[in-house]
């Protein structure tokens, strides 16, 4: 995430990024933060305090703590399974905006909010439909997947994963890298 308020402001919209003019909208912020960490990115950040001209309106004025503390328990209590978001408020000339910012970690398919799941494509957020909720455990499943697979510490590229080791409840993959890194499915 940059971190500066220069950085955050210039940024337009993308696949992981989005802008919300006020927090009275955080119930539409935090279903496209939903859809940006579902998607194969798998991180988002959403920033409230900019108008879709793209004049820099700020968070209405009132108690910043307060609003984190709020947007904070609602990420708690609606994020199936939970998801760890960072909160950070920039300021400038008295104009502050309201940080907002996830990863996904890899061994969870996906994510819902609400009991909804959702997806980013581009700079548009749509739910998912129980089919493509299907699909995208399927394909992200390490144990289903068939390859290719990259190393999350060293990059490196494997076809198939063949490293099979026999426990006691069976055959188990192993998806250890030589240089200590673990592999994942390549998107």
């Amino acid at each position: 995430m940059p971190n500066s308020f220069d950085d955050i402001v210039r940024k337009p919209e993308s696949q992981s990024f989005e802008w919300k003019r006020s927090l009275s909208l955080r119930r539409e912020g935090l279903e496209s933060l939903c859809g940006m960490i579902n998607a194969d990115t798998a991180q988002g950040s959403v920033i409230f305090g900019k108008a879709p001209d793209g004049q820099i309106v700020g968070v209405e004025p009132g108690n910043l703590d307060k609003a984190q503390r709020s947007i904070s328990q609602t990420t708690r209590l609606k994020f199936e399974p939970f998801l760890q978001c960072t909160y950070e408020v920039l300021e400038r000339n008295g104009v502050s905006v309201l940080v907002i910012a996830a990863v996904r970690n890899r061994a969870v398919p996906y994510h819902e909010f609400d009991g909804r799941a959702f997806i980013r494509e581009g700079t548009v957020t749509r739910q998912l439909n129980p089919s493509e909720k299907q699909a995208l455990q399927r394909q992200r499943n390490r144990d289903l997947h068939t390859g290719p697979w990259k190393c999350d510490r060293c990059g490196s590229w494997v076809g198939t994963l063949s490293q099979i080791v026999i426990t006691d409840q069976g055959p188990r993959k192993t998806y250890s890298c030589e240089c200590g890194g673990e592999f994942w499915p390549a998107a």
